[in-house]
This record gives structure tokens, C-alpha cells and sequence, in this order.
């Protein structure tokens, strides 16, 4: 390669940046090898995937013996059962998922299980829509077991669980939901497939955090480390026990300590990275929002957008005057609740990740009160 080349220098320069983008700094990965880690494994993604294939691994296993009754008694009754799953984002309900079929298949490798996604059902193929097929495929599967991630993103859901519960005669089938957009289809949802049992999950335990995190160092850890107690206390708050919050303090800490100059595990590099998360305090300022803002962040939240949503949309939904959208939507910028993408000359709003799961446990609270 000719280094004076343009074209390369450029393509080099993009991959560095990128490398740099996604977190992996050279002198940071000699770092972590230093400090007994494996730089490929200290990755969300990485973190998540072990996980998901380590079904035992998942600290939490109340609610997965709640649906394994139910999937034992489908296959043996030849019964046609609906679980609902409702729990903020990042609570674990897909891990849930996962769990659920990658434990069937150990107890018994016969039982037919199909795992899909919400917001692809509505997606358009050359025969019609990826629902029809994977009506098809179900209809062919012996008293199945179907998980059903993120329900309330596909916008015609209830023709889909129509469809989807009449290809079958036998079955299970498990669905996950987010509180607001449970609350929003809940009477459609259980017109067209009523649920034989709703599961709600929680926040882990100040014990399950401290399990959670020990899982993730041995994973990531070449030498056995293991956090000191004060800093496991210190994720449990920060994170609220929200499984992702658990795993995002997790990773984050070690670049904090990585840039303070720190060792691993310090509370100082904790602290830093829920500062640069926006985590610091966020349970008690999610809690202070003001009626009309919070208004704001629900109506974001129950609107199946994965670009977000538009000041407009906001305006005719809430039927408030754009000035005062636009005046929440910037207050709630500049605190870090939300985040603003532009397209071209269109602005789209979303609640920002981390906060996200805290506003949708507020809006879950106050729908049980209310009730």
C-alpha cells in the first residue's frame, strides 16, 4: 500500500476513528491486559451476547419458573396460553426471552420455540409481510413456544397477534411490553388474545446487582477480579437495580479508571461514569419532573417511532401551542432527558437511554396508584 495515497490515508483515519468512537483506544486495551481484562470482552454488546447465551447465568429466575409452569402445562393439556411480560426498558425482558428458550431446549429438545421481533412483523416481502411467513412457519411447529420482543413498537399489533394466535391450535405465547405502551394497548391486546397471566418485573435486589456484577468481572476478567463492596453498593444505587444501567456502570467505571488514572474498581470511576451517563441523582430528578414534562417524555415513549418523534406530533397529540413544546423539549435537552436527532430540516426527539427505563418505572408507579 502506498501510505502517500490519499484514499487509504483516509479509510485508515475512519477506521481509527471509529475504533476510537466504538471505545477501543490502543493504550486503553494495553490497560485493561495490564489489569487482568480481555479488551474484546469489556464491550456492551459482548457483555450482553455472553448473557444471552448463558441463560443459567441470569441472576433472576422468579419470573422464568412462572412461564415454565405455564409451557409445561400448554405441551401436556395441548392448551393455547398468552403471557404478557411488562418492565421498563433495560430491565431484562428480552434477556428473559432468551432465557426461557435456551432453558426449554436443555429440558426438552423437543419442544418448538421461535423467538421474534415486534417491529419486523409489519416489514413488506414479495409475497406480503414478514407476519404471513412467520404465520407459516408457527403453523408447522407442535404446541410452540413464540416470544414476542418489544410488542408495542409494531403498530398493528393486534392484527398480528390475531394472526399469529390463530395459525396455531396449541401453544404458548410470551410477549414483552413497556408499561406506556402496555397501558396503551392493553384493551385491544387482550379483545383479540387474553392473558392467561401478566408478569411484571422488578428491579433486582441489592444482592441480584452485586450477583450480576460478579458475573459480568468473571467474564471480562482474566485474573478473577472482583469489585469492592462499597463500589457494588454504589452501581446498585446509581443503577436502580435496571439490569442495563447495571451493565452500562459496569464497563463505564473501568474507562473512567482508565482516564482518572485509577485502579479498577475505584468508587471515584464509578461516580465519573454515572456523571458522564447522566445517572447521577437521575432516580430523584425523574421523580421531580413536573407534571406537564413528564406529560411530554410519556407521550415520546408511547408514540412506535425508532427515529423518535417531532415537535408537530407532539403539538397535535398533546394539543398544546408549539411554544410550549418546544420550551419543555429544550428544558428537557439541557437536562439530559432527551436526546435530538436532526434529518434534514426535521428535528426528531427520543428519551435518552439511560433515563428511559427510570421515567417508564414513575409512569408504571402512578398507573398502579391510579388504579
Amino acid at each position: 500500500m502506498d501510505p502517500t495515497n490519499g484514499d487509504e490515508k483516509k479509510k485508515r483515519f475512519q477506521e481509527a476513528f471509529e475504533r476510537g468512537r466504538d471505545g477501543h483506544v490502543g493504550s486503553y486495551n494495553v490497560w485493561l491486559e495490564n489489569h487482568g481484562f480481555d479488551p474484546s470482552r469489556v464491550d456492551r454488546d459482548k457483555v450482553t451476547e455472553f448473557f444471552r447465551e448463558n441463560p443459567t447465568k441470569s441472576v433472576n429466575q422468579d419470573d422464568v419458573t412462572d412461564i415454565a409452569e405455564y409451557a409445561g402445562f400448554v405441551t401436556t393439556r395441548q392448551d393455547l396460553h398468552h403471557i404478557p411480560v411488562i418492565g421498563p426498558s433495560g430491565i431484562g425482558k428480552t434477556q428473559l426471552l432468551h432465557t426461557v428458550i435456551g432453558l426449554l431446549s436443555e429440558v426438552d429438545d423437543d419442544i418448538d420455540t421461535k423467538l421474534l421481533e415486534a417491529n419486523r412483523l409489519g416489514k413488506k416481502t414479495e409475497d406480503g409481510f414478514l407476519l404471513d411467513e412467520y404465520s407459516r412457519q408457527i403453523a408447522e411447529l407442535t404446541t410452540p413456544i413464540v416470544c414476542i420482543d418489544d410488542c408495542g413498537l409494531d403498530k398493528r399489533i393486534r392484527t398480528s397477534l390475531r394472526e399469529l394466535r390463530d395459525a396455531v391450535d396449541a401453544g404458548l405465547f410470551v410477549t414483552t411490553w413497556t408499561p406506556e405502551r402496555w397501558g396503551v394497548n392493553q384493551d385491544q391486546v387482550r379483545d383479540v388474545f387474553s392473558p392467561a397471566k401478566e408478569v411484571h418485573l422488578r428491579s433486582f435486589t441489592q444482592s441480584e446487582t452485586k450477583g450480576t456484577l460478579r458475573v459480568i468481572y468473571d467474564y471480562i476478567s482474566q485474573d478473577n477480579f472482583a469489585l469492592p463492596s462499597k463500589t457494588e453498593e454504589r452501581i446498585h444505587e446509581l443503577s436502580d437495580g435496571i439490569p442495563r444501567l447495571i451493565h452500562l456502570l459496569a464497563l463505564e467505571s473501568l474507562r473512567e479508571a482508565y482516564h482518572k488514572e485509577l485502579v479498577p474498581g475505584h468508587i471515584s470511576a464509578t461516580d465519573a461514569a454515572a456523571d458522564r451517563l447522566n445517572l447521577s441523582n437521575a432516580s430523584a430528578r425523574v421523580q421531580d419532573l413536573s407534571e406537564a414534562r413528564l406529560t411530554v417524555l410519556k407521550q415520546i415513549l408511547q408514540l412506535p417511532d425508532e427515529r423518535g418523534v417531532q415537535p408537530g406530533t407532539l403539538v397535535d397529540e398533546l394539543h398544546r401551542d408549539k411554544s410550549t413544546i418546544s420550551y419543555h423539549l429544550r428544558e428537557l435537552n439541557e437536562i439530559g432527558f432527551v436526546e435530538r436527532d436532526r434529518k434534514g430540516r426535521r428535528a426528531f426527539y427520543r428519551v435518552t437511554e439511560t433515563i428511559e427505563p427510570l421515567v417508564q418505572r414513575r409512569i408504571s408507579q402512578e398507573a398502579e396508584y391510579n388504579a
